[in-house]
């Protein structure tokens, strides 16, 4: 496989720079006085089908240059202010030379130049920070990979995977609203979407009031309205050595009225590697109770895939409506690990256990979604109204057997089976009005509700003789929860020339329970109420200097099986809920400077404080319960008494190019976790000093290959008693567009020095452990897309995948 995309690559690439070595050439220059007109926009359109083909603006001097042209027909679009947009058929068939192309003076005087300015590519706006995807014509002939590229700090890597300051944790949003992509769809999409129906980029690092996401940051894409009368398709393959399969494809048909997207796929995974833990419980600080050594091989393989569907009805030039819905199973065919623990007691029952387990397990996931959203637009721009609805299910089945066999003296086997059920049920509604109540100031008002049921069934079934299995009532549980979650926020926004300030308040209404059929003594219901600012201040100056300054708190409830003091057995440890949890308040700080040069690209310099009280977080400890009749591992959530993270970024960007980025992200925090230990009630402290940096390079060369490399470093950090060790790696990858984009392949090298692995140290004064896991994380991945159809309705494919919790694998 890798021998015959290798083939296609530099085939397609050959064919390719054989196929448009034209150039177009021309000086613009004002019709009247035939002075020079430097940085006006030139666009070229092929005639066939409209589709923006290649893009520049004039230098001081009023000349231009487009590079690598295919043979055909197209239209040049020259576009300057205060003047009539000039046009001209031409036939390119080698090396064009335009000449002088006269531009006459419109009816917008110089005045109204200054008023109506085309706007900076970058700029500050409240808690956003805007690329001007629109105002940048060297990018108009990428997709919106290559646009978030040019984002301040995006990083988008050859596979699609966006981090936002060097965190995953990211909602994307399109037009102002969840993308509900799942992530492979929305790793396609954003490689397919051309970046000319985008109009501009907001990127969000401290979301106020009006979000009600938990995530690090928001990156919300609003696209430009350019669907004709057509249908488009398009399907492909990705795959990895890992090895990872998955075939998809998608068709999209749409008119003035009508966006109909179905969209399917496949998936087939086979992942493998192993796992060290080693632990020593102290029931005191200062008195052992056992050591054990755990070493486990994992290897599995499954099967997964789905299709979706999505509608879009114009109703008229003021309503619009969007109906979505999908069903996504999989299954993780019979998987087997094999383990060998090494166990000495020191405290009751003293002796040396030395044993093997076999295991072998199967489950099976399936998931059901759909939604609809309304918009209404009123007179005036930014005055509307919007509804939507969503509803999803899942179901998950797991069942695991395993033999455990004691070597001599005990020569003893013990034979479970455990089957476990879960399902859940989603529903929500929102609201959101957004009034500009002056020239300057927009009132935003929102409600929302979310209603979530689950069922949670676990069997243990334990072999007592022969292949006569019994019921374990200990280690066996059923239970049903509920939650309500009802919110509403209300935020205003005032700009006074480049000064914006956009305070907000959300309020939140929080009820979880949970029921136990069979032990109704551990029931648990809670109600929480609370009243969340946000506050966002930010200035820009012509010369695109941007500065900003935020606070946001947020809060995160504890759930009822958080709180539940149920006990649950498994087979050497158990844990328990904690009803003494209280909620998680967090007071984010944010302030920053960024300067934006057009030739050079920007600096960044940013500092922050994310200051948590109760933080929730598991302790684990040695208890001694009669069911084991000795000292085992107990968890436990608890709340830490305090927690913070204060630090600084560097961001640095050379971008001489739209094409051509280097970037340079350094990241120094302190962390501080604290917590009373119930044991000692001692207050047990911990700082650290952590860092990470990240290098990377991405570029296209010959508008047609994509080159990345990035290589990253993070320094250990530490939980709650447990120190993450350092990761690092270096990824390197091309991906190329050949046949006018008809065709796209790319071929990446993953983790390529196979440095990447997981593992924590425990710092538990009672529970001292060590982690350790190894996989395979260096793997080359490959893939490759095949379009049909008009391309400006590729901005519509895939997005018939509406729910991000969709699975892909």
């Amino acid at each position: 496989m890798r021998k015959t995309l290798s083939t296609l690559l530099l085939l397609g690439l050959l064919s390719g720079m054989m196929s448009a070595q034209n150039t177009i050439s021309g000086t613009i220059k004002d019709d009247g006085n035939g002075k020079p007109l430097p940085y006006t926009s030139i666009a070229l359109v092929r005639l066939a089908d409209t589709v923006l083909i290649n893009g520049t603006v004039s230098n001081e001097q009023g000349w231009f240059e487009m590079k690598n042209i295919p043979q055909g027909g197209f239209e040049i679009k020259a576009v300057a202010m205060g003047y009539q947009t000039y046009k001209q058929s031409i036939e390119v068939k080698g090396n064009i030379d335009l000449g002088e192309i006269r531009m006459k003076q419109g009816e917008i005087s110089l005045e109204e130049v200054q008023v109506f300015a085309k706007k900076p590519l970058f700029m500050v706006e409240g808690e956003k920070t805007l690329y001007n995807v629109s105002e940048d014509p060297s990018i108009q002939t990428g997709t919106a990979s290559d646009a978030l590229q040019n984002a301040p700090g995006v990083e988008v890597d050859v596979e699609g995977n966006i981090t936002l300051r060097g965190a995953s944790n990211v909602e994307v949003w399109i037009n102002d609203k969840p993308s509900h992509l799942n992530a492979e769809n929305l790793k396609t999409y954003l490689q397919q979407l051309p970046a000319n129906s985008i109009d501009h980029v907001e990127v969000i690092t401290n979301p106020s009031a009006r979000y009600g996401s938990q995530a690090d940051g928001i990156i919300n894409i609003v696209t430009t309205a350019r669907i004709q009368k057509n249908n488009f398709f398009s399907f492909g393959v990705n795959g990895s050595t890992r090895p990872f399969l998955l075939p998809w494809a998608s068709y999209v048909w749409a008119n003035e009225k009508f966006t109909i997207n179905l969209y399917a796929n496949g998936s087939y995974a086979h992942n493998f590697g192993s796992t060290v833990t080693a632990q020593n419980l102290f029931s005191s600080e200062n008195t052992m109770s056992s050591r054990a050594i755990d070493t486990t091989d994992f290897y599995n393989r499954s099967l997964g895939g789905g299709m979706a569907v999505s509608v879009e009805y114009n109703i008229d030039s003021a309503n619009s409506l969007q109906v979505w819905g999908g069903y996504w199973p999989s299954k993780v065919a019979p998987q087997s690990l094999k383990g060998r623990t090494y166990r000495e007691e020191h405290v009751s029952q003293t002796g040396v256990y030395d044993y093997t387990t076999d295991y072998a397990s199967t489950s099976k996931y399936a998931f059901l979604y759909s939604g609809a959203y309304y918009k209404h637009l009123f007179k005036g721009e930014g005055h509307f109204l919007t509804f939507s609805v969503a509803a999803n299910g899942n179901q998950n089945t797991y069942e695991l057997s395993s033999t455990r066999r004691y070597a001599s003296p005990f020569a003893y086997e013990r034979n479970k089976t455990d089957h476990s059920t879960t399902r859940n049920a989603t529903y929500y509604g929102e609201a959101n009005y957004n009034l500009p109540y002056s020239k300057t100031g927009t009132l935003s008002i929102g409600l929302s509700s979310t209603y979530q049921k689950g069922l949670t069934d676990f069997v243990c079934d334990t072999m007592t003789v022969s292949t006569v299995y019994a019921r374990d009532s200990i280690r066996s549980y059923h239970y049903n929860t509920g939650m309500f979650d009802n919110e509403a926020y209300l935020t205003m926004e005032r700009k006074l020339g480049g000064f914006t300030v956009k305070p907000g308040v959300r309020f939140k209404q929080y009820h979880t329970a949970i029921a136990y059929p069979d032990k109704a003594d551990y029931d648990t219901t809670h109600t929480f109420y609370h009243v969340m600012p946000s506050l966002h201040l930010s200035y820009s100056t012509q010369t695109m200097h941007n500065f900003k300054a935020s606070y946001t708190r947020r809060v995160s409830d504890p759930t009822a099986e958080q709180k539940s003091l149920f006990i649950k057995y498994d087979e050497d440890d158990f844990s328990q809920g904690n009803k003494e949890l209280v909620s998680i308040f967090t007071n984010a700080f944010e302030a920053g400077w960024t300067k934006y040069w057009m030739k050079f690209g920007y600096v960044g310099l940013s500092a922050y404080y994310r200051g948590k009280s109760n933080e929730i977080n598991t302790i684990s400890e040695a208890a001694y319960d009669d069911l084991y009749g000795r000292f085992v591992v107990f968890s436990r959530p608890v709340n830490v008494g305090k927690a913070y993270h204060a630090g600084s970024e560097l961001n640095v960007t050379y971008r001489p190019s739209a094409m051509f980025n280097l970037r340079f992200y350094a990241n120094l925090y302190q962390s501080h976790l604290e917590t009373q230990y119930d044991k000692t009630d001692e207050i047990k402290e911990s700082d650290m000093l952590s860092y990470s940096f990240r290098i990377n390079l991405w570029t296209k060369l010959w508008n047609k290959l994509e080159v990345h490399c990035s290589a990253n470093y993070s320094s250990p950090t530490q939980t709650l008693f447990a120190e993450r060790h350092a990761r690092y790696s270096v990824n390197c990858g091309l991906k190329a567009d050949f046949f006018n984009r008809k065709m796209t392949v790319f071929l990446n090298g993953t983790d390529i020095f196979n440095w990447n692995s997981f593992g924590s140290t425990s710092t538990n004064p009672f529970y001292q452990s060590s982690y350790s896991s190894k996989f395979n994380s260096r793997y080359i991945s490959a893939g490759v897309t095949f379009r049909f159809g008009k391309m400006e309705l590729e901005r519509k494919a895939r997005q018939g995948a509406e729910d991000n919790s969709a699975p892909t694998e």
